[in-house]
């Protein structure tokens, strides 16, 4: 979590505010080039929230339903590139991403297509997909399931069990079977 917050930070003022990288993250400064090149708007570190009406809201609006932070973003006419940066092992779980671009879509009505990049700093590599507005409504359907299942627990007080990162000393449910004390 440190070498992540490092490295956010790090990436947050290079981009920000032209702050040089520091030694150990110079490897990465021609992707960085490479997206500050990129035609638009930019933003770094952008705390996003929507609210049931799935309208932008503040971050910490007392009728939020969803906020995150989108690393870095740029906006040109009818185009968007988000990126995640990532410091742990690649995977292929876009949920995150596709919810970056569902806010994205909201927030700039001019926007046709959104291309959400992970960017994977142990190996410089990336992987992206691309959405477009017209498939909005598939991409909010493939959170309704699990949508239904927060709002049902939510209103009984009884949450399934299911093991994710923050079974690693940060859920407070800690007797459950996949709770584990954090890493030092």
């Amino acid at each position: 979590m440190i070498w992540g917050e490092h490295v956010h930070k790090a990436f947050e003022d290079r981009m920000a505010d032209g702050v040089v990288l520091p030694p150990d993250l110079r490897v990465h400064e021609p992707i960085l080039q490479t997206l500050e090149q990129l035609p638009g708007e930019q933003f770094t570190e952008r705390k996003i929230a929507l609210n049931r009406r799935l309208e932008p809201c503040g971050f910490f609006a007392n009728d939020v339903w969803f906020r995150g932070v989108i690393d870095y973003t740029k906006v040109d006419d009818d185009h968007a590139v988000i990126v995640d940066y990532k410091t742990g092992r690649a995977h292929s779980k876009f949920q995150q991403l596709q919810l970056f671009a569902l806010h994205t879509f909201i927030l700039y009505p001019e926007v046709h297509s959104v291309e959400a990049r992970f960017y994977w700093t142990k190996t410089s590599q990336w992987s992206d997909e691309m959405y477009r507005r017209h498939e909005t409504s598939a991409m909010w359907a493939r959170f309704v399931p699990d949508l239904k299942q927060y709002s049902e627990a939510f209103k009984m007080g009884v949450w399934q069990k299911r093991q994710s990162g923050l079974c690693n000393g940060w859920c407070p449910v800690t007797d459950c079977e996949f709770w584990k004390p954090r890493r030092k």
